[in-house]
This record gives C-alpha cells, structure tokens and sequence, in this order.
C-alpha cells in the first residue's frame, strides 16, 4: 500500500506539471495528464490492466503496461530529437548570420580587436568622409 502511495503522489505531480505546460504544448500535456490518470487508475486497480489486455489482445497486464511505456519513451525520444534538431538549425542560422554582420563591420586586425579579442567595430564610410570633411574645414 506505501508503495501505491508513493506512485500514485509521483504521478499526480507529473500530472499537475503537465497542467501547467498545457497551454504551451497542449497534445503533448494532454496526452501526459491522461497516462498519468490512467496509470494511477491502474495502480489501485491492478486487476483492471489485466482485464484491458485481454481485450487487445495480451495475456498479462503487466505486459500491456511494458509495451505501453516502450510506446511512450520511444515517442519522448522522437520528440526530444526532433526539437534538439530544431535548435540546431536555428542555432546554426543565427551563427552565419552573426558571422555575415561582423564580417561587413569588422576587420580582424589587431588594431580593431577589443580587450577580449573580439572584433571591433570600424568607421563606416559615411562617418570616415564625414570626418575627413571636418579635419578638412
């Protein structure tokens, strides 16, 4: 009984974080508030997975619950792959951008490197002719 306690209360809090990222990711926090009630359904009712599995087909309830969290790690891992791949991509994106934009406004020589070696920004060649125009005056 302690240890239907113990799941039921890890449960309900996945359940209760679920919740709170369901505006964000509704079918995702959706379908993890439904396995988490249906897993804690389970847990006091372990007679009722066997029962479930008979009706499609499998002989122990203990199986159908495997099988289903095989489903559900193999489906996060997709998930998880598909938006590390995403990050990716835009990280990517936004590197050859920066690298477009300091390589038009910067040059690499050490007279226009800052304390950290970075480049400097360089006088465009508006402000260079504005400047030349006043030391001309």
């Amino acid at each position: 009984m302690i240890v239907q306690v113990i799941f039921t209360a890890a449960l309900v809090g996945v359940a209760l974080v679920a919740f709170t990222q369901i505006s964000r990711l509704p079918l995702v926090g959706g379908a993890v508030i439904c396995v988490a009630l249906f897993g804690a359904y389970l847990i006091w009712m372990p007679a009722e997975a066997t029962v479930f599995a008979h009706s499609l087909g499998i002989g122990r309830g203990a199986d159908l619950i495997l099988y289903v969290w095989v489903l559900i790690s193999f489906a996060s891992l997709l998930v998880l792959y598909l938006n590390i791949k995403g990050q990716d991509q835009t990280i990517t994106a936004l590197a050859r951008k920066i690298a477009l934009l300091e390589a038009d406004d910067a040059t690499l020589q050490p007279a226009n490197l800052n304390s950290r070696g970075g480049a400097t920004r360089r006088p465009t060649t508006h402000a260079i002719r504005a400047d030349h125009a006043k030391k001309s005056e």
